[in-house]
Formats: C-alpha cells, structure tokens, sequence
C-alpha cells in the first residue's frame, strides 16, 4: 500500500431496508478492515425499516441517514451525491467485505490512473452449509453475481461490489433513483458513454449469502419490475422488456448443464427451477401491465 498521505478518502455507501441483524454484520466486517480507518467514512442509509431498535449501536463510526422513498437507488444517491470523498465503495446490508477489500480496491484503482475509472468486485456467494447446499442456494451460486462475466457481457457491475470516482458519480447525477432494478446497469452503461471505464477488480472481495428459493423468486419479480419502470411506456418497449427476461431461460439452462460435479438428480432439480423462475417473471410481467400495480423493492 502507497504512503497513507496519497490514498483516497473513501465512502462506503450501504443502504438498508429491514435487514437490521444484515447490517450490524456487514459493519462488523467494515470494523475488520485493513484499510487506514482516517481514510475511511460510512454511510448507512434507512431505506424505511421497521426492525430497527430504538437506540441503535454500531461497531464502528456511522454516519446514519434516512431515505423514506422506497427504493435503493434513491438511497444510494440520498448518501453519495455531495458527499466529500475520494472515492465510493457501494455494497449491500447482507455482504461480508473481505478485511482486505478496500485495500485491493484502491490498488486497482490507483493501478488504472483514471479519474474516470469504475471498479467491479468480486462476489462469492456462500451457501449456510457449504457441504450441503440447498437446490435454491446451488442454482444461486452458479447463476448469481458473476462478476466478470457480468462485466464482460453486459457492460457493468452490480452494487453489491462497485466501486466509483466521486467525481463521476456526482457529474453524471447518481443512479436513477425512479426504478426499484436494473439502477446498476443503467448508470454503468451512462458512465461509460460518457468516457468512463469498467475494470475487474478481482482481490476487491465481498461474501453474500446463497439465496434460498423465495429469495430468488423476489429477485427475479424486481428485475422484471426495474426493467419496466426504465422502458419506454410502449407496447413495443414492454414486450422488449418481456423478450430480455425470458431469454436467459437457455443460457441459464446451459450453465446448469455445464455446472461441475453435479449428480443427474441434482442437475434435472435445478433445469426445472431454471424453469420456475422464469414463469414466475413472465407472471410478474403480467401482474405489472394493470395499471394500478407497482414493482417490488
């Protein structure tokens, strides 16, 4: 690590909506880091919560702010645009930051010299028993939070893991804090019209817990429902929409026939909730063409 005078100011940005026990795990991890705690400022921001105590304590110095708009990315923004750091490390209230991760982050990023640089982390996803996972938490974990691919597919990096230039973030005004999905790949893809560049940042990492089945259909309905929200308001663009959530039904099923090691048992179980999910978004699409109706969060 370079002379503490010449590391940036960071500012780690979590917002929360009732994950409280996530949160004081999360920050307990932040406590753990070997990143100089003088260049470090977080910030938590209370997305709405109900499960909050009513004198809440945290393991190291928190800024709390609160954010009564549904919706992360609001959040998010609520917390980064203004504030007075260097650079902003995004994650989520259920992630475990490695103790090393923004030490790495920073060297990746110092390595690049671009004021301009956006960083993807790494994401390991961790099953509650790694020996014995849940279909659920398998499926997750070869589906879930790749990263590189990510990245070298789509074009950007999800905030689990993300890491960008004050600078940037405030010049090109935050994420779009209208849409409850989907906010990640829209600023990334505006960042990068705009000059900036997309790097892996592959010792910048971050534990999430596997999902189980219920969780995995939550995230799958938000999708859909971010996806909309940021679609124009025509037959045409729903039905985009609708194409791009159903078409990962034959790339998801080629990943799980690739995935290693899996007995033919296993491997049909998760074809068929590679299935599943996907008829659940096409519901979720139908559910949100009424008019009245309003996509997860």
């Amino acid at each position: 690590m370079t002379a503490k005078a010449q590391l940036p100011l960071v500012g780690v940005v979590i917002p929360v909506f009732n994950d409280w026990s996530g949160v004081q795990l999360c920050l307990r991890a932040l406590a753990a880091q070997r990143y100089p705690r003088e260049r470090l400022r977080v910030r938590v921001v209370d997305n709405g919560s109900g499960d909050w105590p009513s004198q809440p304590q945290f393991p190291l110095p928190v800024e709390v702010m609160h954010h009564s708009l549904p919706g992360s990315y609001g959040a998010r923004n609520r917390a980064a645009l203004g504030w007075n750091v260097d650079l902003l490390a995004f994650t989520d209230a259920d992630c475990r930051p490695d103790p090393q991760w923004l030490t790495e982050a920073v060297q990746a990023w110092q390595g690049h010299a671009s004021a301009n640089c956006l960083l993807a982390g790494r994401i390991v996803l961790e099953a509650q028993d790694a020996v014995a996972p849940t279909a659920a938490e398998q499926l997750d974990q070869i589906l879930g939070f790749d990263q590189s691919r990510t990245v070298r597919r789509g074009g950007f990096a999800v905030t689990a893991n993300l890491l960008v230039p004050q600078s940037c973030f405030e010049r090109l005004g935050g994420f779009d804090a209208s849409t409850r999905s989907g906010g990640d790949k829209d600023f990334c893809r505006r960042a990068l019209a705009a000059g900036c560049t997309l790097h892996i940042a592959s010792g910048a990492l971050i534990r999430h817990p596997a999902r189980q089945w219920s969780e995995l259909l939550h995230k799958q309905r938000r999708i859909v429902g971010g996806q909309l929200s940021l679609a124009e308001p025509t037959i045409a663009a729903r039905l985009a929409v609708l194409w791009r959530a159903l078409r990962p039904l034959v790339s998801e099923s080629v990943r799980v026939c690739r995935a290693p090691r899996l007995p033919l048992s296993r491997r049909a179980q998760l074809l068929l909730l590679v299935v599943r999910l996907r008829l659940a978004v096409l519901k979720e699409w139908i559910r949100l063409q009424a008019r009245d109706q309003q996509p997860l969060r």
